[in-house]
């Protein structure tokens, strides 16, 4: 969208729109969403909060604040959000590139964040048009959440890094080259239906992790099944981070969606224990 444009948020009038924001992105009651005043002591202490207009109208928001892990130093951003009516036109998109450019002139060489591994489009963003990695599997991260989207299931998360090092691009690619033998850690019915077993392979080059099309929809019809894939998604991505594989792409073949998991020389994982 061209008539976009992202800036800094600083004043409280701006702050309070980007409360708004949240509420009309997740479906947030406002007792979770992030206030102005958290919001502008973050903005004035280092961190970055962004705000996306479409004329003077705020589409769009991300916070985000510097991290710590290992003496290791990178922004943490904490959400990126675009009210629904304006989602899947590429607000976010841009909303996070320009907090990669900011993040760079500050120093910073990762950007890093946690996603739902279950959430097909936010996998797609993430890994395929962003060129993050994940290698770090949290267990009900956030705890009990009832909003629209993650009712239902414990909140498992996985870290998103987005380095600027050129040796993750070039895993990326590797991982994306010669999928011919790879072994399928999840046997599901179908592409939205129920994951029969799973299984892992601790000699496996290259390994695909497939998800359900769309989790929330799954999760008003049969929320057994959806229970299901969290826990076989859970069991197979812990067993893999743990034995040195990370997720380094995410692609759809033969009309199902899978991880890409391999082995391979990154920078070092500063969230791992």
């Amino acid at each position: 969208m061209n008539e976009i444009s992202i800036r800094e948020l600083h004043t409280i009038e701006e702050l309070s729109m980007a409360e708004q924001v949240q509420k009309l992105a997740w479906g947030m009651p406002d007792i979770i969403v992030t206030p102005k005043e958290i919001m502008r002591a973050i903005a004035s202490n280092g961190g970055l909060v962004l705000g996306a207009f479409y004329g003077e109208k705020m589409v769009g928001m991300s916070l985000s604040f510097v991290g710590r892990r290992k003496n290791k130093l990178y922004m943490y951003s904490h959400m990126t959000g675009v009210s629904r009516e304006y989602q899947s036109q590429g607000v976010g998109y841009l909303l996070k590139q320009k907090q990669r450019e900011l993040s760079l002139k500050m120093g910073y060489e990762l950007i890093a964040w946690t996603f739902d591994p279950l959430i097909a489009r936010n996998a797609h963003f993430n890994m395929s048009k962003l060129g993050t990695i994940t290698r770090t599997y949290l267990r009900n991260y956030y705890g009990e959440m009832n909003d629209e989207i993650n009712f239902g299931l414990d909140t498992d998360r996985v870290i998103a890094e987005w380095w600027s090092e050129r040796s993750v691009e070039s895993a990326r690619k590797h991982a994306l080259s010669d999928l011919e033998d790879c072994h399928y850690a999840i046997e599901s019915t179908d592409s939205q239906g129920d994951c029969k077993s799973w299984s892992v392979d601790p000699n496996a080059k290259k390994v695909l992790v497939q998800i359900p099309s769309d989790i929330v929809a799954l999760k008003r019809v049969d929320l057994k099944a959806a229970q299901r894939w969290r826990l076989a998604t859970r069991e197979v991505f812990e067993e893999y981070f743990k034995a040195g594989y990370a997720a380094l792409a995410f692609l759809k073949l033969n009309g199902r969606l899978y991880y890409v998991l391999a082995k391979a020389q990154l920078p070092e994982n500063v969230f791992s224990e």
